[in-house]
């Protein structure tokens, strides 16, 4: 009874040996995953960060060129208001 317990206790221990493998394996297989999301998000957000960017400057140059028109509306009023020679 004794050597069938043992032999019971071993497959027992080797069942659970090979259940920790398979585990393993699959947790690599999901931390690769995961590596590789984090370096896509990563760099998503490195392109979002640039569009920011580009929109503000997009919107400064927008604003500078609306100001040179109504600088220029402006000095083509004085310019028609002053008497000709």
């Amino acid at each position: 009874m004794d050597k069938d317990i043992k032999d019971m206790f071993n497959m027992i221990l080797e069942e659970i040996a090979r259940m920790e493998e398979r585990i393993n394996r699959r947790f690599t297989v999901i931390e690769a995953h995961l590596d590789g999301m984090e370096q896509r998000m990563e760099l998503m957000q490195h392109e979002i960060n640039a569009c920011k960017l580009e929109k503000g400057v997009i919107e400064l140059l927008l604003k500078k060129n609306d100001e040179f028109d109504e600088r220029i509306t402006r000095l083509e009023q004085k310019q028609q208001s002053l008497p000709a020679f």
